[in-house]
Formats: structure tokens, sequence, C-alpha cells
């Protein structure tokens, strides 16, 4: 006989069968009963339910006789899935294609068959048929009987593939609400991160995670450092367990951790008893009863390793594949805590420490002073503030050159820090000026002593570089509280005192006397100058142009202020703008700056750029000023239409530091109208990570001291990437400020800051020759026409 014909879509049809789950499975009553009466129904001596495969006919059921597959080459029922309706041979002997057929010419001699096919899904996956060794008649009652037995097959099949259904629905179900449960834990967890919480506690979170979900397994988060493995989180290992492997070394055979972090690889321990990497550890591991631990590696972004994420059985155990996966995310969600963390490091430091010295900076020095006056006042003492210059750095480090200056400066902050008491403080405050403060002062003959020794520690030769180098100091010192009780104006008397002692020759110490207020006086002249200047009109604003460094497109810049005096020329802001907050006429100028560029605003937006953003810098005055609420602004736009888009607000981390709600739901109500915040100088103030999460922001500028100074193995470049890094993760947008090279700009670009700003591409430019930009841009420009740019006439800053 021919083999029968395959259909079109034999191989879809072969792909539902085995969907089915049914070949090569054990026999059932439930098909069996369907053999049964077909046999008796059609008075047939056989009967089968069967399916075809690929390349075989498999029988589930059979009446009365035994087989269990034939090739599908030989089979009838190869020939019965082809149609639709019952296929019969009433007597093979007469079929020209059957009457050769193995199973007519031998036993079983078939002389009769008549099949129906059997469908799933509308693919005809097998066949129920009888047989009889005589020939037989098949009427049209027989062939509906036929069809009728055979959805009873069909039915059978379709309980079993919803009974399949919906095993598989439930074990998906089951799945997905663990993994929806992980998830959540995950996105916790990153939430903590987001949020600043401290290591320990997000790496706790983890190890509790995992534990509470899978009763069965213990965790640990190991930390590396130096080469050693350092406890992360480990709480329902044995105390003993972790303190035998606190710092232990990591190298190959380390037991599973030691050996993952001196690899880079998992290392999977399914019996530690036997394992080798466990040798020098086997009895530890026995009695703190642990049988088996996988250890994934924990990676940085770079790939080095920062610790080992681990999961320990009581007994021998073999991971799946769901639960590597596993151990590998909540490794990942590890690795940015850690990163996270070793950033926030970073930028405290640098926020907090001079980098050259690693002594305090003016930020946290501030801090400790405060600290200082407060617990003065509680014990009714006295704190003694220093100010010391060195007298003759800036020759030296004109003569001798920058490595000898820098050197001088960590050998004179050693010898500083050698002639006080640990409880006072040392810092830097920029340059060649140091700050001492002195706590508890009870005489001041002790005081002077100190004084003396820190002079004769200066003046002691210095061999720097081969050079034996000579200097001096000069130390001024006021007292509080006779003098101020206050920092500020404790640092400025003590500033003042300083000169008073170059003024007597220098290599000295002077105290803060009442004489020295000569500099109040040009103090007060400077304001009734300030003040004659914001009504006669003699303020005026410049616009540095900021640069889309993607394409080089400029819709922003930022508004500066410079005072044209009648006598001494320009002024720039750092003169005048200290003393306008001192004395709250910064709200009269800023309310002067912010009318000023709303009108510039509208009208280049209506003329020549209409995404025209100008940023103005605010004062924290002007948001705690009950009278002279910033807020007004929002009414100023109203009346002049400027629209929200148009502005953005710079403010300050001084500004956030000291935040309270009435500060916060300020900064909410701009934000609300659809005005723009950008934190400017970021990372020279305590830069809190939750600053950025608690108020609303949408830009960050970072500070151009750390863009100066930043080179392909700075800190500051480490510093500078963690920002952009981080502002991206929160969806904030980045300006670096004080561009000045290519070098700067090209590891800018790379890092992916979106926007710069700085000489390289145009100084703060006057009204006209801003105006002159846009028209010659077009809101528009490539690199060549930044550089071109440079030719336009600019203002000194």
């Amino acid at each position: 006989m021919k083999p029968a014909p395959r259909p079109d879509n034999d191989s879809m049809r072969v792909n539902a069968l085995h969907q089915l789950n049914i070949l090569d499975t054990k026999a059932e009553e439930r098909f069996d009963r369907i053999t049964r009466l077909a046999a008796h129904t059609f008075d047939c001596q056989f009967s089968a339910i069967s399916f075809i495969d690929s390349e075989r006919q498999w029988y589930k059921s059979v009446f009365n006789f035994d087989a269990t597959e034939l090739s599908r080459d030989i089979s009838f029922c190869a020939y019965t899935i082809t149609n639709n309706d019952v296929f019969v041979i009433n007597d093979t002997h007469k079929d020209d294609n059957f009457k050769d057929s193995e199973f007519v010419t031998e036993a079983p001699l078939l002389r009769f068959y008549a099949g129906i096919k059997i469908s799933i899904n509308n693919y005809h996956v097998g066949s129920l048929c009888v047989f009889d060794t005589a020939p037989k008649q098949f009427s049209s009652t027989d062939k509906r009987a036929l069809q009728d037995l055979a959805s009873m097959v069909e039915s059978e099949l379709q309980k079993e593939v919803l009974t399949q259904a919906a095993e598989a629905m439930k074990r998906y179900q089951e799945q997905l609400d663990k993994t929806q449960k992980l998830t959540r834990v995950r996105n916790t967890i990153l939430e903590k991160i987001v949020n600043a919480e401290s290591l320990h506690s997000v790496l706790m979170d983890i190890v509790k995670a995992i534990e509470s979900e899978y009763h069965n397994q213990k965790c640990s988060i190991l930390l590396l450092k130096d080469n050693c493995l350092y406890s992360g989180a480990a709480p329902s290992l044995p105390d003993f367990y972790n303190q035998a492997i606190e710092g232990v070394e990591i190298g190959l055979g380390q037991g599973s951790c030691g050996t993952a972090a001196f690899t880079g690889n998992r290392t999977v321990v399914e019996d530690i008893s036997t394992h080798p990497y466990w040798a020098a550890w086997v009895d530890l591991a026995t009695q703190a009863k642990l049988g088996a631990c996988w250890s994934q590696p924990i990676k940085a972004a770079n790939g080095r390793v920062l610790g080992t994420f681990a999961i320990y059985h009581a007994k021998a155990a073999t991971p799946t594949k769901e639960e590597l996966a596993r151990i590998e995310m909540f490794a990942n969600v590890a690795s940015i805590a850690i990163e996270r963390q070793k950033s926030s490091d970073l930028i405290w430091h640098q926020a907090n420490f001079d980098e050259l010295t690693q002594l305090p900076n003016r930020n946290i020095m501030g801090e400790h002073l405060k600290k200082a006056l407060d617990a003065a006042k509680r014990n009714k003492t006295q704190v003694a503030v220093m100010f010391l210059d060195l007298d003759n750095f800036k020759d030296i480090n004109d003569t001798l050159g920058h490595g000898v200056g820098d050197a001088l400066l960590i050998d004179c902050a050693k010898r500083i820090s050698g002639c006080v008491r640990h409880k006072d403080t040392v810092a830097r405050l920029g340059g060649d000026e140091f700050v001492i403060i002195l706590n508890d002062i009870t005489e001041f003959s002790g005081l002077e002593k100190t004084a003396q020794k820190i002079l004769k520690a200066i003046e002691q030769p210095y061999h720097l570089q081969s050079e034996i180098v000579h200097s001096s100091a000069s130390i001024g010192i006021t007292i509080y509280p006779d003098d101020a009780e206050d920092v500020a104006s404790l640092l400025k008397n003590a500033d003042q005192a300083m000169y008073g002692a170059k003024d007597i020759g220098k290599n000295n110490y002077h105290y803060y006397t009442k004489s020295m207020r000569n500099a109040a006086l040009k103090r007060m002249t400077l304001i009734t100058d300030l003040r004659h200047a914001i009504e006669h009109d003699e303020l005026f604003l410049v616009y540095q142009p900021i640069v889309n460094m993607t394409n080089g497109r400029i819709n922003k810049a930022e508004a500066l202020i410079r005072w044209q005096h009648p006598t001494r020329g320009v002024i720039c802001p750092d003169d005048f703008i200290p003393i306008a907050e001192e004395t709250g006429l910064i709200i009269d100028i800023s309310n002067w700056v912010f009318d000023r560029v709303c009108r510039d605003a509208m009208f280049w937006r209506k003329t020549l750029c209409p995404d025209l953003q100008l940023s103005i810098n605010t004062s924290p005055i002007h948001y705690t000023d009950p009278d002279r609420c910033i807020t007004q602004w929002l009414e100023r736009m109203l009346v002049s239409r400027t629209p929200p888009q148009a502005i953005t607000l710079e403010i300050t981390e001084n500004l956030l530091m000291d935040a309270n709600a009435s500060v916060s739901n300020k900064l909410f109500q701009f934000r609300q109208a659809g005005v723009d915040i950008a934190l400017d100088d970021f990372g020279t103030g305590y830069s809190s990570i939750s600053y950025l999460k608690k108020y609303p922001t949408d830009f960050l500028k970072i500070d151009k001291s750390f863009v100066h100074s930043m080179s392909e193995v700075s800190n500051d470049k480490v510093l500078c990437e963690a920002i952009i890094v981080m502002a991206k993760k929160l969806g904030i947008e980045v300006i670096a400020e004080g561009i000045e090279t290519e070098e700067q700009h090209y590891i800018l670009q790379k890092m992916g800051c979106e926007y710069g700003q700085g000489y390289l591409f145009f100084k703060p430019l006057k009204y006209e020759d801003f105006n002159a930009l846009l028209e010659k841009s077009a809101s528009t420009i490539d690199k060549s026409t930044m550089r071109s740019s440079c030719d336009i006439p600019r203002l000194p800053t």
C-alpha cells in the first residue's frame, strides 16, 4: 500500500498533538470504555483510539488486540486524518491501495476498516477506528454513531486540555505572585537607595526579604575592602561564624564567597562537606549547620567586584535556574546600593574636606564652629577663632611652582594640626588661609601659647622637592562671646585681626579690636552707593548662553547682574551681592532683575527664539522675608504675560539646608506654575541627595570648581560623573558651569552631560550682543559657530 499523503499543516498538527502531552502515557479507563463500546456497537472484532505522530501511529486504547505503535507509512489511520468524513474500507481485498497491506495479507487478515478523525483546535491529531476480519457494510447511521463516539474522545481530550491549562495557569499565577512580590521588594529597596537610607539598612532589607520568602535559606552579603571580605548583612548566620570569616582574604579555595570575589564568577558549592573550596572551613560550617553555599559576586558597573551575595542551605542543595536568577537580581540591587553609598560618601567628602590637605573645608568648619558656640553657650565657656594666613605663599608659589606650593600647604596643615588638641578644629578655607577653632578656653595664656606654638612650627624650614623653603604666618584671634556671638561675625573679626597681625610685621598674632572697624566704613559707603544705584538705574544685565552640548543649540542663558558705578566703573556681583544680602537690598535688586528678565524673555521669544529660557539667581533671603515674598513674582508674570516656561529660578544648597515648610511651599508654587528650578553650585555645599528627593528640581548645575580641576584621573571627574548618573536616574538635567577647555567639554559630553556654560563657548554678553547672537544663530548653532562667536565683545566677569 502507498503511505497516506501528509496534510499541508502537518508540522502544526504534530505540534498540537505534542501539546496534549498524551503520547506514551498509560492506558486509561475513560478511553478504554469508548473502544469497548465501539467494538460492540458495530459488531467488530477490534477497535482502537490512536494518534498520528510525525513518523508513527501510537495507540492510546485498543480492544481485542495487543499493539503500542506502528510506522505511519503503513497506517490505515494516517488516511483517516486526511478526511473530514468517516473513512471506510468495506472490503480490503477489493481496494487496490490496501489489498497488499501486511495487515491484510498477514495476521490479523483485515477485511473491513472504518475510522473517524479526532480533532483538537481544528487539527486532526488521531482517530477512532473499528476493524474486522470479515467484510462489512457501514451505513450512514453507523457513520453518525462512530462520529458520536469520536466526539466523546474529543470531549475527554478537551477536558485534559482545560485541566492542563488550569494547572499551567495556577503555576503561572504562583510564579507571577512570587515574581511580583520580589519585584515589589526590589522596588522598595531601590526607593530606599534613592532616599539615601544607610547602606547597612538597605543590605539588611535585601537579606530579610529573601529569608522571609524562602524559609529554608539564609543570606549573607559581604563587602570587599583591600582584598578582604567584611560583613555587610548576615543576621541569620551564627555570630561565631560571622566573626570567624570577618576580614578573610579572598582567593581561590577560600570558601564560596572568597572564591567568587577572587574570580569574579558565581561559585556554587552544592555540598560543603565534600567540596575542596571548603576544606579549611568545613568544621566551622558543620558547627554552623551549613550544608551548601551559592555565592554571586557583587559587581560595579565597570565590572569591579564590590563584595558577594550568598545563599546558604542547611543541607546539600542544587540551585534551580530560578534561584540563580534571583541571586543575580539581588546582587545587582546590592551593587546599586553599594555604589550609591560610595558616590554619596565621595560627594560628601568632596563637599566638606579640602582635597589637597584633607582638612575640613569652609562648609564643615562652619558647622563645627556653630556646635562649639552652642556648647560654649550651654557651659558658659569661651571659644577662640584663629584666622591664619601664610605671609609669603604667593612668592613661593610663583617662584618655585605650584607643586612646591601645594607641598608647603600640606606640610603646614600637618604642623598646625599637631599644635592643637584633639577636640579642636583645623580647617582650610582655600588658598593659604586656615581657621583654627579652640574650644573651652579658660585663660588667655594658654591661648597665646598655642598661637606661639603654631607660629614657631610654621617658621621651621621645609624640605620640599629638593628645595629648602622658609615661611611664616600671621594669625588673627577673636573670642566668643566677647567680640561676637555668631559664626559669620567671628570669622569676619578674625580675618580683620589677621590683617592687623600683618600690619605689625607679620609672623605674629593679633587680637581683634574695635579699631578694626575701618573696613566697616567702606562697607557703609558701598551700601549707600548701592541704594543710589538701584534708584538711578546704574544696574544692568548680561547674559551668558547655556549651550546644548548634544546639538550645539542655544535656547537657554543665565542672567547676570553688573553695576556701572559712576566713579569706579563696572563692579562685578561678587563685590556687592554679599552686602546686598546682608542689608536686605538684595530683594529690591532681585525684583529689578526679574522684571528685566521677563521683559527680555518676552521680546526674544516673540522675535527670535520661541522656546528661550532665562535663568535668574535667587537669594535665600527672598524666600524668608515675610513682607516681600518671592512668590509675588508669580503675579508679576501674570501681569506681564510672561510664560512660566521662559523662566528658571536658580537656588543654592544653603537655601535647602535651612529650608522649612514655608520655603518648600514657595518652591512648589513656582513648580506648579510651570517655572523650572535649578540647583546651583551643586557639590560645593552639603550636597545631600535627600534634597533632590524632597524638593522640586529640574536642573543641577555642577560647580565650576569641579569642572576646572577635572581630568581623566581626578577625583573631580569621578564626582562629576557620579552627579550626572545620579541626576539621570532622578530625571534631572545637568548643566556644567565654567567649561573653559576642549578636554573638559569632551569629558562632560562623554559622561552624558546635557548642557554646558563657560568661556569655551561664550563669556557673559551684553543685551545687544546676546540679541545679535540669537539673530545670527537663529536658535541653532554648530560647533564651529560656537567657536567663532568668541569674537563677540564680552564683559569681564
